[in-house]
């Protein structure tokens, strides 16, 4: 037993003694490695790290502006409507459209879908629908009236809609927009044509007759005892245009309502007043104060004034027209010297 005893402590003993000893000569002695990176910064609020590590740059006054692009997940607040523009409330179409500008604004930088709806003012209808898409807030965004709305000429309101992260809407007042077509041009003036004897040009274009009948004539006698001042040109019932016999300038354009209907009178160069009557209502293309040709187109030949057949009453006076009533004269000579499509 007393063997037993002392064979196990001197195995002990020399166990012990190799756990702290030296390496044999000769043996490498390992070196151990120390890492030393730091922990990494953990993402700041509720964005993601890419969105936390765009730059935010200071304006002059220190303060952050927003962030250059919408967070991937835009906060869940209210939105409103902070500005909703409308560059011009009148479009001609054929011109550039109108410019529609929004900015939507909230307590924290989040985004919401906008769109512009076109109703039209006569019925309240909605006609049209314009996107605007997703729209960060605090940005202002524009875009031109749709072109779609130029082929609708009419009077309409526009009105925004925007639904923001927390699924509300909310709008601002309508603005009014026109859309107009574009004018009418004025009918060009046709060349002159050409010029009869002494540089004057015959009244009526086209087909016409102007000595078939006595009643046509200068002086021939009228209702009440009244004599014909002038010389009537007949158009066969229709209304072809009017030039002026020579040139000269408007004196005056107006509605006679004693009987002459539509008139226009001009001082011509040469020393009388040539009176036009009984023009086609709309048809005149002159005003006072204007210079005309030789061959000017200055109205069309109607029946204004009276139950009359179309034709022209072409009288002329001495200067000023409205002083010499009694003192016309026969055009006919004029008439009959000058090229003319009439028949009769």
């Amino acid at each position: 037993m007393k063997t037993t005893a002392v064979l196990l402590a001197a195995v002990t003993l020399s166990c012990a003694a190799g756990v702290g000893a030296s390496p044999a000569l000769g043996a490498e002695t390992p070196t151990p490695t120390t890492q030393s990176s730091a922990p990494s910064a953990a993402p700041t609020g509720g964005l993601t790290a890419r969105t936390a590590s765009l730059p935010r740059t200071a304006n002059p006054e220190g303060t952050p502006t927003v962030p250059p692009v919408v967070p991937d997940a835009p906060a869940r607040v209210r939105a409103v409507v902070g500005r909703f523009a409308l560059s011009a409330p009148t479009w001609t179409t054929g011109t550039a459209a109108p410019k529609i500008a929004i900015r939507i604004d909230a307590p924290q930088v989040t985004a919401a879908r906008v769109q512009v709806r076109v109703e039209d003012r006569a019925t309240s209808r909605v006609v049209l629908r314009q996107s605007f898409g997703v729209v960060r807030s605090g940005a202002e965004v524009s875009q031109q009236v749709t072109p779609r709305l130029a082929g609708k000429p009419g009077s309409y309101r526009l009105r925004v809609l925007v639904r923001d992260q927390t699924g509300r809407k909310s709008s601002a007042t309508a603005r009014t927009l026109k859309v107009e077509a574009p004018a009418a041009p004025r009918p060009a003036a046709p060349a002159p044509v050409p010029q009869g004897a002494g540089g004057y040009v015959f009244p009526v274009l086209g087909a016409c007759n102007f000595r078939s009948s006595h009643g046509q004539r200068f002086h021939a006698g009228r209702g009440g005892g009244r004599a014909h001042n002038g010389h009537d040109i007949g158009t066969f019932d229709g209304f072809p245009p009017v030039v002026a016999v020579t040139s000269g300038t408007v004196s005056r354009v107006w509605f006679d309502g004693s009987g002459g209907g539509w008139t226009i009178v001009f001082d011509g160069d040469d020393g009388t007043a040539y009176g036009y009557l009984h023009l086609k209502t709309g048809s005149i293309l002159v005003q006072p104060g204007e210079r005309v040709a030789a061959g000017q187109t200055v109205a069309n030949a109607g029946n204004t004034g009276g139950d009359y057949e179309p034709h022209l009453h072409f009288e002329m006076r001495p200067i000023p027209w409205d002083a010499h009533r009694d003192d016309a004269v026969d055009p006919l000579p004029l008439l009959s010297r000058l090229p003319n499509g009439c028949t009769g």
